[in-house]
């Protein structure tokens, strides 16, 4: 998918044009303190208080537009558009946010202020990609394809050390629905595929204020596509190594003052050991229609079903071990935006079944309700308020053990508000508070405080403090391995500082130092069959984060990040360090990308009293675009032949190729 918010591209023109820019904040209100340059010429101009700049621009050429306090933006011309061309530009951040928009075809143009526009770089899922491109996240794996569930289960999500074994400390947004089950309180990964991905945005650090317990340690958040201005289907399929496929169907069309959008997706691997198979499949849907200029009203939902073998750790090999999972989620949302107000109030349930080789069986479900509306009470200042209350549980048993671990539920209702303020023209403040209250934890108040300021229109500084927790988990309090309903919350304080960057046109710094400091932590004590949870764990965790964006030229991007971590208790399977990089390149008649991981030494056991090894892959994928409707594309993945483990005793696949087509009409 293309989103034209990012730059525009025009027919070509050779005179000098006036040019009239209209620059607004993202809200729709006027910045007066923007500039306007325009280059080759690097002729320039500032705003008036209306937000619009006159300026002379010999096209074609390159257009940037710069606030104190917002991201600038650029935007490539080869002819004048007609009236006046709007730009909206977003506030500079006070937490590190990165925000990919996910496309199934390769293009050119900039990417727009923090936005990554992102060609699948070979991966399968939403969260392969969110490893690929954000330094602070880390996914694990044992296979070619299929993360599984229980005790080998993997698609443990953790950012900048934090998440837990299951993650539970990393919350899945989908389209507004925080995705978790019931019971265990984790996400399954399986169910995150690239079929109707739009938008992924990865919040790193505490996120309680917004969404409450299980986002301790950050968010993901995936939208879908939004639906196409006149129908179109899109179609891609691949093959490869162990039988490993992908196909994906979609359609959608905007129909008057109404929308729908319809997505399937089948994957498939025979895997690369024997009893490793995987096959899953999923559908989604999104309707809405244009109430009115103010009020929208749309529904969302999606269904999947996966199945997953799991062949045992090479010492330790498993026969017949499975996982039958299927799951299912909808919300309905009801939005206004009008001039100085804009919100949105939803109700949303999710629900799934399990089966598992070994007798457990548990149906849960997730449903709430969720309210949050936005004032720009004046230029520059800007007030949040919201509430929201979610009732989640299930049942569980095992049919072969006949252990009945009954049917549970536990309720959370909250409050939250955040104020922005731009006092000056180079300082933004920003602070918010959650107020929480839940049928057995009792309540709990979350602050978060951040400042930035503008060193230069290209230049930011940022600092800011939160809090973040996470609420025991049914399976953690009555069902196993040691469940003990007197726990208490995990509690989590980051305080982060960071800088941003932008010293030449097509070029993107940010940097990030930050300390989490983590207590009353849930750990397993004792050795079977007299194990026991308790709240006796803690943790500190320092690191550098760092990341560039770089475009030299139109036909290529190039871009790099990495973590480094100084932490004192780091879980197993989480590594002190990671580097991503990625290189994208057009080269007229063929989109060539190559990106990589260089992940560092990890832990194999809590006891930390063996490593695993560091590991370096990386993936190939060149796409032909025959016409603009049809692309072949071939991809190499751990191109180098390495050899390496992400979890002790699965191997993972040496070099492994696969190809494909992608077609739209």
């Amino acid at each position: 998918m293309k989103r034209i918010s990012a730059f525009i591209l025009l027919p070509a023109a050779l005179a000098a044009q006036i040019l009239e820019v209209r620059v607004l904040d993202s809200h729709g209100g006027a910045l007066a303190q923007a500039r306007a340059e325009c280059h080759p010429g690097a002729t320039g101009a500032a705003a008036d208080l209306e937000g619009l700049v006159r300026l002379e621009c010999p096209l074609p050429a390159e257009l940037r537009v710069s606030a104190a306090g917002f991201q600038s933006e650029v935007r490539t011309l080869s002819r004048a558009p007609e009236g006046v061309l709007e730009v909206r530009l977003r506030p500079a951040p006070l937490r590190t946010v990165l925000e990919v928009e996910v496309r199934e075809t390769p293009g050119s143009g900039p990417p727009s202020g923090s936005r990554l526009e992102m060609d699948q770089r070979g991966a399968r899922t939403v969260l392969d990609a969110v490893e690929k491109l954000a330094p602070g996240a880390f996914v694990t794996r044992r296979g070619v394809m299929g993360y599984g569930i229980a005790t080998n289960g993997t698609g443990v999500v953790t950012i900048r050390g934090v998440g837990g074994q299951p993650n539970t400390g990393v919350l899945i947004v989908v389209d507004g629905r925080p995705d978790y089950q019931g019971l265990m309180g984790h996400p399954l990964p399986d169910f995150y595929g690239l079929a109707d991905a739009g938008t992924v945005t990865v919040i790193e650090g505490p996120a309680s204020v917004a969404y409450g317990s299980n986002a301790m340690g950050g968010v993901i958040e995936i939208r879908s596509a939004p639906p196409p201005e006149r129908m179109e289907t899109r179609f891609s399929s691949s093959l490869g190594s162990y039988l490993t496929g992908q196909h994906r169907l979609s359609n959608g069309a905007r129909l008057g003052r109404g929308f729908y959008t319809l997505a399937a997706g089948v994957s498939h691997t025979r895997g690369e050991r024997e009893r490793a198979a995987f096959r899953s499949q999923e559908g989604s849907f999104s309707a809405g229609y244009d109430l009115s200029e103010v009020w929208k009203a749309s529904l969302q939902g999606r269904y999947g079903h996966f199945y997953v073998e799991d062949p045992g750790p090479v010492f330790a090999p498993l026969a017949g071990s499975y996982a039958r999972v299927g799951r299912g989620g909808a919300g309905f949302n009801l939005d206004n935006s009008g001039g100085r107000t804009w919100g949105q109030a939803s109700v949303f349930s999710n629900h799934g079944h399990h089966i598992m080789a070994d007798g457990f069986r548990s149906v849960d479900r997730t449903s709430g309700a969720r309210v949050d509306q936005q004032v720009l009470l004046r230029p520059g200042l800007t007030a949040e308020a919201g509430a929201d209350v979610v009732n989640y549980g299930g049942r569980a048993r095992n049919v072969i053990t006949l252990l009945d671990y009954g049917r549970h539920a536990l309720t959370t209702a909250a409050g939250f508000s955040r104020l922005n303020w731009m006092p000056a023209g180079r300082l933004r403040l920003h602070g918010g508070a959650r107020y929480e209250t839940s049928s057995l934890f009792g309540d709990i108040t979350a602050p978060e405080i951040g400042a930035s300021f503008s060193l230069h229109a290209d230049h930011t500084l940022a600092a800011s403090i939160s809090r973040g927790f996470r609420n025991p988990t049914i399976r953690e309090l009555y069902l196993f391995p040691a469940p003990n309903p007197a726990l208490k919350r995990e509690d989590l304080w980051n305080y982060e500082l960071s800088y941003a960057a932008r010293p030449r046109s097509g070029l993107e710094v940010t940097l990030a130092a930050f300390y989490a400091d983590a207590g009353n932590m849930i750990v397993t004590t004792g050795r079977y069959p007299n194990l026991r949870l308790e709240n006796s764990g803690a943790a500190i965790h320092r690191g550098l984060e760092s990341a560039v964006r770089y475009r030299p030229w139109r036909a290529l991007r190039v871009s790099a990040g990495g973590l480094r971590m100084w932490s004192t208790n780091l879980s197993p399977y989480v590594p002190r360090s990671k580097f991503n990089y990625g290189l994208d390149a057009d080269l007229k008649k063929v989109f060539v990308n190559l990106s990589g991981m260089a992940v560092g030494r990890m832990w194999v056991s809590a006891a930390r009293t063996r490593q695993m090894g560091g590991y370096h892959v990386a993936t190939l994928k060149l796409t032909l675009p025959f016409s603009a409707r049809y692309r072949v594309f071939a991809l190499v993945d751990n191109l180098f032949n390495k050899r390496y483990q992400v979890i002790d005793g699965y191997p993972m696949p040496g070099i492994n190729a696969a190809g494909g087509f992608m077609l739209s009409f």
